[in-house]
């Protein structure tokens, strides 16, 4: 549900199959006790953002987040096989080439792998595990959400919309924020979640309330100024690559704490492959080494900051020891 005043909230970032760093960071943040007021997600973020909405208390969301990510590793989320469609996908990307692109889709249909022309990946699995993981009802009297969507242009007659949308994304077409507890719908509210998630290419675009949406990472991995329109003042943006800047003129009146990878997070260094690679390895390996490394650079993020503020409280229980102490002697009757 919405709140009033939000002065607390999470910003998760997307990254595919690196999401399953989030729920590692957000059990520490859950340990010590900090409960958003509200978050902000893309793509995988707000996937994140979506099952943490809809469980109560906090700290049961968290668990119920980490729990999802085994989920996703047992689930074969991806179909079929990434491992010869990898180079493909990276030779495309570097040459935009869209005949070679119409080939490979020709092909995997032609061998019934793909139903649907305009993506890779067959999106029938994680829409099964998100309509079991995540109750519609719930999330809307839940925390208050709120995800990145991409506006899809689509012309008739051209294949490759997925190229455009990336064009038009670099080129100034904005993002749209949508607030989850704005929707009555239980169909567009997983549509919705399912479009912030949906990387032009490997999943289908994903209509919400008339207007077609793909993944919202395409113009805004960061949407820090979502939580900054309501008035948050005070956020957690959890990252998913290191190196990601924003800017900091943009958010005068917000104290901000990056969690950020200490150590690189894709699997390798090549350019192309390396990224979507890591993009798209849900093995049961890989998520659990990542929920390891959130869970280690949150506590290596927030204990400083936690020991420093308790230090100044317990300067400050001095100072008003000290003041009432003075106070009462100042007080007291002459003898």
């Amino acid at each position: 549900m919405k709140t009033a005043n939000p002065t607390f909230g999470l910003v998760l970032t997307g990254g595919g199959a690196k999401g399953a760093y989030q729920a590692g960071a957000l059990k520490y943040i859950a340990e010590i006790g900090l409960v958003p007021h509200i978050i902000a997600g893309t793509s995988i973020g707000a996937l994140n953002g979506a099952v943490l909405s809809s469980y109560r208390p906090f700290s049961q969301a968290v668990q119920q987040l980490n729990e999802f990510w085994k989920e996703l590793a047992e689930a074969e989320i991806l179909r079929p096989n990434t491992g010869t469609i990898l180079r493909t996908l990276s030779y495309t990307t570097q040459t935009f080439v869209p005949i070679l692109r119409e080939w490979m889709l020709h092909f995997l249909l032609e061998q019934g792998i793909l139903k649907d022309s305009t993506a890779i990946f067959d999106p029938a699995p994680i829409e099964k595990l998100l309509r079991e993981k995540i109750n519609p009802n719930s999330l809307r009297n839940g925390i208050e959400l709120w995800v990145t969507v991409f506006p899809s242009l689509k012309i008739p007659g051209l294949g490759y919309d997925w190229l455009i949308n990336f064009v038009r994304a670099h080129t100034g077409t904005d993002a749209h924020w949508l607030c989850v507890q704005d929707f009555t719908d239980d169909e567009t509210i997983h549509n919705l979640l399912l479009a912030s998630a949906a990387l032009p290419l490997a999943f289908p675009s994903r209509e919400v309330n008339g207007k077609s949406y793909v993944d919202g990472g395409l113009a805004d991995n960061v949407p820090l100024k979502a939580l900054a329109v309501r008035g948050c003042t005070h956020a957690i943006i959890i990252h998913l690559q290191n190196g990601v800047t924003w800017n900091r003129h943009d958010f005068p009146e917000q104290t901000i704490i990056e969690i950020r990878p200490e150590q690189p997070i894709n699997k390798s260094n090549m350019p192309i492959i390396g990224l979507i690679d890591s993009w798209l390895d849900f093995s049961f390996e890989r998520i659990t080494e990542l929920q390891q490394r959130g869970y280690e650079d949150a506590q290596r993020c927030l204990t400083p900051i936690i020991q420093t503020l308790t230090t100044v409280k317990k300067q400050r229980q001095t100072h008003d020891r000290l003041v009432n102490s003075t106070q009462q002697l100042l007080n007291d009757p002459p003898l």
